[in-house]
């Protein structure tokens, strides 16, 4: 996240020239809905699992500040991960295996510095509806390699509204556009994708 935000960063400062030397582009009504999808991590980085996103323009692209609605859907396959632990002294560890699900449904405001150009930076922020499921097991592991505590299986679910935060370039590459962006729910997901506009 931190690396794509500077390189927006950049781009802001090099891209209007290049932005100016372009012939105006303009999106048809088809180019405001996106389809996106990328892989993502949970909070903390446990668990990895892959994100998808469609995405409505409420406001044509080629204004520098707009609003969005976006639907978002992450799943990961089980899988095992550990960290580290103080709980049980020095070296010890926190050893499991989880699952998790999240939807997302929530708006967004953006602002394009020049929306116009063949490729230019943009960032995002807004709220959204998120609800998540866990599924996992684990234990903790002393440096001895005794086992200190455990715990069983089992699921929950919570929902509840979050953050939306993300930085990304925009790109029209012959009539389509394009976009890269990496985008967090802090403190619960990060994820970095790759959509297109849905030509229609």
């Amino acid at each position: 996240m931190r690396c794509l935000v500077s390189v927006a960063f950049v781009c802001t400062l090099i891209l209007p020239a290049i932005g100016r030397a372009q012939e105006p582009q303009f999106s048809k009504p088809g180019d405001r809905l996106f389809l996106s999808a990328g892989p993502g991590r949970t909070l903390g980085g446990q668990l990895t699992g892959l994100h998808v996103r469609a995405e409505y323009s409420l406001s044509p692209l080629e204004r520098v500040v707009g609003a969005r609605l976006h639907l978002g859907a992450f799943w990961t396959p089980t899988q095992s991960y550990s960290r580290p632990s103080a709980l049980y002294g020095e070296g010890s560890t926190f050893e499991g295996f989880g699952q998790s699900a999240h939807l997302d449904f929530g708006v967004t405001g953006s602002v394009t510095p020049w929306p116009r150009a063949r490729v230019s930076p943009y960032v995002v922020a807004g709220v959204a509806a998120l609800q998540q499921w866990r599924y996992g097991s684990g234990y903790y592991r002393r440096a001895d390699g005794t086992m200190a505590e455990s715990f069983p299986p089992g699921s929950s679910t919570r929902g509840g509204f979050t953050a939306v935060v993300s930085a990304g370039l925009r790109l029209r590459v012959g009539r389509h556009l394009w976009q890269l962006e990496a985008r967090q729910l802090p403190g619960k997901q990060s994820t970095l994708s790759l959509g297109t506009a849905l030509r229609f």
